[in-house]
């Protein structure tokens, strides 16, 4: 099986290697190649001075081994322009790009032992999503795609990123939620819609266990973002239900629980 797995992950990473640009010099460690786009696949609810946003793509080759096998990492983020305070500005796509990077040690934390062991790995921010944008407030879905040559199932699972843009300051999730237990209660109740997730998703697990892994009192909350006046949270499972599963509810069912309605 993980032979089969190790063959498949490197006709994968080939593929998007050689989509990535001829440019790229193959034959060193940490090559980075940076590229932007418009953004024009990603959904947007913009309004008319909020600023623009293109996405940058940086493809780095963190390791080749001897017979040519390639570990890489893509990651994507949002880069505004437009916004009348450029100090603001620069601040907020800093803040963009130190999470992306982030989020790639918490998901590939065992980076150096790969290179040791010759293990390939692939790890992608394979989506990026501005949901909602205004002159103050922004909130962008992040998918990632993450997998190794001794993987059994791919991790793919959802960051998000909600930013004051006056501020220039992530809005964490302890600042969206005043009261857990109502967002909490509404999920049981089955109140929130599911907008993605495993077909065979409740043959494996109840929302009693998907929400309940969350608790206030250690600020721990599910990744949440907001888009076409609902609010969305996903919720993290293991990566042979999909890594995680999305829910939605309309912000008005409880705008008394959260602490910001943008």
């Amino acid at each position: 099986m993980k032979r089969f797995f190790s063959l498949m992950l490197v006709l994968v990473l080939a593929f998007a290697i050689s989509s990535c640009g001829e440019d790229t010099d193959v034959g060193k460690d940490s090559d980075t190649q940076i590229v932007t786009d418009s953004g024009t696949d990603v959904d947007t609810d913009l309004l008319n001075d909020a600023p623009n946003f293109e996405i940058v793509e940086e493809i780095t080759i963190v390791h080749q081994t001897e017979d040519g096998r390639k570990s890489t990492k893509v990651v994507r983020y949002p880069k505004l322009s437009g916004m009348a305070d450029e100090e603001n500005q620069a601040e907020v796509n800093e803040i963009f790009r130190s999470v992306a990077e982030r989020q790639f040690i918490i998901n590939v934390p065992d980076v150096d032992i790969y290179v040791i062991e010759d293990t390939v790995f692939n790890y992608e921010v394979s989506s990026v999503e501005v949901t909602y944008v205004t002159s103050n407030f922004i909130s962008v879905k992040n998918t990632v795609y993450s997998m190794t040559s001794v993987s059994e199932y791919p991790s793919c699972p959802v960051y998000t990123v909600n930013i004051d843009l006056d501020k220039a300051e992530i809005i964490e999730e302890a600042d969206i939620v005043g009261d857990f237990n109502v967002i909490s209660s509404k999920f049981l109740a089955g109140d929130f819609s599911m907008v993605s997730g495993a077909e065979n998703l409740f043959e494996n697990t109840n929302y009693e266990d998907m929400i309940l892994q969350y608790k206030s009192d250690y600020a721990s909350y599910p990744e949440m973002y907001f888009a076409d006046g609902n609010i969305f949270i996903c919720i993290d499972l293991v990566d042979a239900l999909g890594t995680s599963a999305i829910f939605s509810i309309p912000v008005e069912a409880v705008k008394d629980a959260l602490l910001i309605t943008p």
